[in-house]
Formats: C-alpha cells, structure tokens, sequence
C-alpha cells in the first residue's frame, strides 16, 4: 500500500514576509502543498477544501487572532479535532502566554527568527505521524476486507463442502492464513505460510509452527490467545516470524474463535506482514528523538553563549567605567585598557567562531593560498599563549621530530586559528603539568616539495571521559553540561578546528586520552615547501613576561565595611574589587564557593558578594550552605542571567538581594551601602 501522495500544509499569516518565509523553508520538503491564508477567517474558509496534515499559525493577527483560530478549529470543525497546530509567533515567549496557546489546541511553539532545519524537523514529523495514520487506516480496511474475503471462504467451504475449494481459495490469498483447533495445534495453514518460512506441513502441523515465532514474542502471543479463548472472543497481537532465510519480520495476528452452540470449536487466523511499518515508527521515534537532541543543543548553545559574550562585555563595561575616574594612575589606566583590550579580543574571537562555523557549514568559507613564514607563526603562537601557561604554572614546550621547511605555502589565517584553537583547549583542561607540542613534516613520494605537517599537542589535564569522545568534533557540544560551566567556552573549537583543517586537506583527531591523565590531538594539514626555504631542525623562542597589579583608592562610602566578595574570574575581582576599594571598602577574595563558605564563616564580614555560577560548588550551594550553618549576614547574588525567574531562585536559597552583571560601580556601591545600613 502507498501513501506518497501529496499532502496539503496550511499556513497562516497576516504577513506576507511571514508566508514567504514559511514557505521558503517548507517548500524543501518533499511532496507537500503548501496552502496560504492571510487571516484567521480565510483559513477557516479553506478547511473544508482540504485535508490538512498540519497547520502552522501566526498568534498576532487582526480580526481573529491564533488563539481564537485555533479554538474554532478545534471546536467547530470534528475533522480538524487532533490535526497538529503549530503556533509561528516572534511577539512574546513567556511561559503563561506559551500555555494559552498549548490550552487553545497547540502542539508545538515555533518562535522568530526559527532555525529552518528544525522546523522542517518538526514539520516532519507530524507528516510522518499523518502518513502512518493513513496508512494503519488503509491497513485496518485492507484487514476487513480479508475478514470479508474469509467469511466467503467458510460460506463456500459450508455450501460446496469441498475441501480443495477451501484451501486453493486460502492460498489465493495474500496473507498467512491458518486454521487450529481450540487447543492451539495448527491442523491446516495455506501456501502464503510454506512459501514464506520454508517449512513443510509435516514441520509445521501441531505446535510445529511455534519454532519460527520470536521466542521474546511467543510468550506474549500465547497468552492474547489463552484469554481470548477463555472470554470468547478474537484475538490480535504483533510478533516476530521468521522467514525460510531465517530473518525476522514482524506480523499482524489476527485470529477469530469458530462456535457452535456457543462453545470454540477451532480458531481461523491471518497473519498480515507489517515490518516495513514498524520499521518506518522506528525511524520516526529516532527522528523525533534526533529533532529534541537538536533542539536542546540550540538551547544550551544560546544559554552559554549568553553568559560567553555577557562576562567579557561586563569587564570591558566594567574597566571603561573605571578609566573615566579622574583618581586613576597612568599604571591604573594601562592596565584598565589591557584588561578592555583582551576581553574585547576574547568576545571578537567568540564571533569569529560563531560566523566559522556557520561558513563551514554553508560552504562559504574561503581558503587563501600564500607563502609565509611558518617558523615565525609558531614562535607568535608560543609568545602570544605563553602568559596563560606562566599563570597557571604550566611548562610549555614546542620540539621537532624531523626537519621542517622555514617556508610554506597554505592558509596562514586558518592554519594559526587551528593550532591556537587546539593548544588553547589544552591549557585550559589542564591545572598542572606540561603542554607538549611536537612537529614532524613529511614529504609526498612523487614531489618532495608537497607534503603534509603532523602537530601533536599533549596535556597532562583532566583527559576526556571514554562516553564523551563522540561529543568531541560535534558542534555546540562539550563533555558535559558542567564542563562549560567548569572550564568555560562555547563548544566550537575542535568541532571548527577540524572543519578547518579538512579545508586545508588535512584533519584533527583525537589519538589518545586518559581521565585524569591528559590527552593528546593530532594536527594533520597539507601544504608545499618553497623550493629554496631553508629546513630548520630546533626551535629557539624569546619572550617577555611582565606582571602588573592593580592598586586602589580610599573613599569614605564604605569606610569600614568589609566585604568578602566570592568569585572565580580574576577580572572580575580585579573589577569589583577596585570599585569598592575606592569607597573605603576592605575587600577579601575566595575563589569557589567552597572558599567562600569556608572564610565568611571564619572571618568578620558585613556582607558577602557571591558570583553564582562557579565550578564544584556554584553560588546557590555555597549560599544554602551558609545559611544552614546560621550565617546571618546580607548576602547579594551577582549573575549574568537578568532573567526574573533567576532573581526569585537566588532569593529562595537565601539571598539578601540580586545584582545583574554587568557590573555597574555606582549601583554596586549603592547597594552594598544599602544591605550593610540594614535598609534592604
């Protein structure tokens, strides 16, 4: 049986941009009308006209509105009574406005701008659902046609009393038929059974016929036939059957008691293959599944590219307000403007990698051919991530294992960004130890000129988790959800790195990894010697390490208030740090929560600035903790997340007040004098 034909979608607005862009989108899939309305009253008018797999409806229109549509057709209109209704709205996503569409028959909520893919995902699905709907109907009647075309042959067996027009009318049929007595031996089965198992009368007479049911299934199977001899009455159950090749496909049994004088007297049955339709249910919970996968990742994706972009804006917010303070020393202001400097270098890369991979993945990245110095690009790489490592500790080395040509030929932009991206990844998963980077070149057979670089980068840090090695290169995707939370970042880098470096005719793989002990990634990128370079064998580096630090001020704001401020970014205690220096503060610093928890209950603090997300123990711990233990002074929240639902959760573990970042001097200052003053 086919159901391909084509199936009528119905969308709704009062916009024709918003028609187009459905359609724009939907036009994609394959065999659908797409049917336009630009009202509610219009699409109305069209229901009766068509036979409608899914409906997606724009909320904000005049007249009758999405709601009030969707209402009248689930009230007025019985067809239409389980038809999928997708609300498309880009005007409001708060909950209780979400759960008045879902009470006026919704389904779905797909909010402006929508990611296409998804869409045509969901849209999909409900398709899917339709078709198999139609099909199981077509099913069910191609059923009751063979339960017709059985009571002939039972009619024509009575009158003719001829059991060779019995079993030659059973075989003409296109389905198993069988016939046992009331205690289950099979005592006649047609041609469809021989043909499709393989096995004999001899083989199958009896209870013969139960080797080639599932043996997970025939449990099942003989107690639907217990009860329904037991009540009377037919029975229907799926199973496994194996066919004369020895797979598996899975039937439809159907089975109907023969009575006389209200007593079964043997029992007719078909079986009705049906494992493409399982199959096709199989694939469609799998894409449903794919679709919810899909959807989550976005979410968690805009959630840590949230607090990304917000926590660099925040310093650079932070450090300009500082730098138009007439008290700051010339030292103060250099350090301010490195501070902007590097926050507004970190937010550009988080864009860079954002717009990379939306390039890779639309195939509009570019690929430059140009001679450049490699030896150099390495020495700039090692100066530019050689503070990161001095500030954690980290011995960093670059060594050589074969000669390698001084100049080359590839992407010198892409392949910089590759090589950052990698070893970057690893000293920030790594808290002590080494970042070792080793180069080896190899030259092509048939031209000693081409060849192709192998960079091996090994850490000695967290290593990965065996579970987590398929998230790796996956786009969005970290170890774990505490893992962005822990070490930070938006989930891009390998997953870019390796587009990346397949565009230069190479890869980065992951060659091996240890939980606890480290890991090491291979960079593996083609490129092409110039044809007089010079072949270096050791790398020499220099470099520059200066450490500056940042004084303060005394104000009389907060002469004598001591605040203990617990927060895990050094900028940010640089910033805040600073900002209550300046009015008469004595600021203390914990890095966790737990060092937080540990000194406000051993110190003499009139309030306690708590950053809320923190690795191991976040704010919300470290401030439940507190309050158990009977710490009664005023604690503020300070978060990225301005949302109200996050102002209530930090109040109910017991927060004294709620500060959103970025941080702003005088409403700081102004609050922490407000808590301390006991006027909160």
């Amino acid at each position: 049986m086919k159901t391909t034909g084509i199936v009528d979608i119905l969308i709704v607005d009062d916009r024709e941009d918003g028609l187009i862009a459905l359609e724009a989108v939907l036009s994609q899939i394959p065999d659908v009308n797409l049917v336009r309305a630009r009202s509610g009253v219009e699409a109305l008018d069209l229901l009766p006209h068509h036979d409608f797999a899914v409906i997606l409806l724009d909320v904000q229109m005049p007249i009758l509105d999405g709601f009030q549509t969707a209402k009248i057709i689930r009230t007025r209109h019985e067809n239409y009574k389980y038809t999928p209704i997708i609300f498309v709205t880009a005007i409001n996503k708060d909950d209780q406005y979400v759960y008045k569409g879902y009470e006026a028959g919704a389904v779905d909520y797909v909010f402006k701008p929508f990611e296409p893919q998804i869409l045509r995902s969901k849209v999909n699905v409900f398709l899917d659902l339709y078709r198999k709907t139609k099909l199981l109907v077509m099913q069910g009647e191609q059923i009751r046609i063979n339960e017709r075309r059985e009571r002939v042959l039972k009619l024509a067996e009575q009158e003719l009393d001829s059991l060779k027009r019995y079993r030659n009318l059973a075989d003409a049929i296109p389905h198993i038929v069988w016939r046992s007595k009331v205690d289950g031996t099979l005592e006649y089965f047609n041609k469809g059974w021989t043909n499709y198992t393989g096995l004999t009368f001899d083989q199958s007479v009896g209870l013969g016929w139960q080797r080639n049911i599932h043996k997970e299934d025939l449990n099942a199977f003989l107690k639907a036939w217990i009860q329904a001899m037991a009540m009377n009455q037919p029975f229907e159950v799926e199973a496994r059957i194996k066919d004369a090749s020895g797979e598996m496909n899975w039937h439809w049994v159907h089975a109907v008691p023969e009575m006389h004088n209200g007593v079964i007297t043997s029992w007719l049955g078909t079986c009705t293959n049906i494992h493409q339709r399982k199959m096709s249910e199989a694939a469609l919970a799998q894409a449903q599944k794919e679709a919810v996968k899909a959807n989550l990742a976005k979410t968690h994706f805009l959630a840590n590219m949230s607090h990304e972009i917000r926590t660099p804006m925040g310093a650079i917010l932070g450090f300009t307000e500082l730098m138009q303070q007439m008290e700051q020393t010339e030292e103060e202001r250099a350090i301010s403007i490195s501070t902007i400097h590097r926050n507004g270098k970190q937010l550009l890369s988080i864009i860079d990698e954002i717009l990379d991979i939306s390039k890779v993945e639309t195939g509009n990245l570019h690929i430059e051919q140009v001679d450049f110095n490699f030896i150099k690009m390495i020495s700039e790489i090692k100066s530019l991530l050689l503070i990161q490592t001095e500030n954690k500790g980290l011995k960093f080395t670059f060594s050589l294992n074969s000669q390698i040509p001084e100049m080359i030929c590839t992407d010198p932009t892409r392949l910089r960004q590759i090589i950052m991206n990698v070893i970057g990844n690893a000293i920030k998963f790594t808290q002590n130890g080494t970042i070792a980077v080793t180069i080896d070149w190899h030259s092509s057979v048939l031209d000693s000129h081409l060849g192709y670089f192998n960079i091996s980068v090994t850490d000695t840090g967290v290593g990965i988790d065996p579970l987590h090695v398929d998230q790796l290169f996956k786009p969005f995707a970290q170890g774990d959800s505490s893992t962005t939370r822990r070490f930070g970042g938006t989930g891009l880098g390998l997953a870019l790195s390796r587009q990346l470096a397949k565009a230069l005719g190479g890869d980065v793989k992951l060659l091996k990894t240890e939980a606890g002990r480290g890991t090491t990634f291979r960079i593996q990128i083609t490129a092409r010697a110039q044809a007089k370079t010079k072949w270096v064998e050791t790398l020499q580096f220099e470099h520059d390490d200066t450490i500056k630090k940042m004084s303060t001020k005394d104000k009389n704001i907060l002469r004598d208030v001591n605040v203990l401020l617990v927060d895990d970014a050094a900028d940010n205690q640089t910033l805040i740090g600073h900002f209550l220096g300046l009015a008469g503060a004595n600021v203390e610093f914990a890095d966790n929560g737990a060092e937080g928890v540990e000194k406000a209950m051993a110190g003499d603090y009139n309030v306690v600035l708590m950053d809320i997300q923190m690795p191991h123990v976040d704010g919300y711990e470290a401030t439940r903790r507190l309050r158990t233990q009977g710490y009664d002074k005023p604690i503020i929240a300070l978060t990225a997340h301005a949302l109200k639902e996050e102002r209530d959760r930090c109040l109910k573990v017991g927060c004294t007040d709620h500060f959103t970042k970025p941080i702003g001097r005088e409403k700081l200052i102004s609050l922490v004098d407000r808590v301390t003053r006991g006027l909160h």
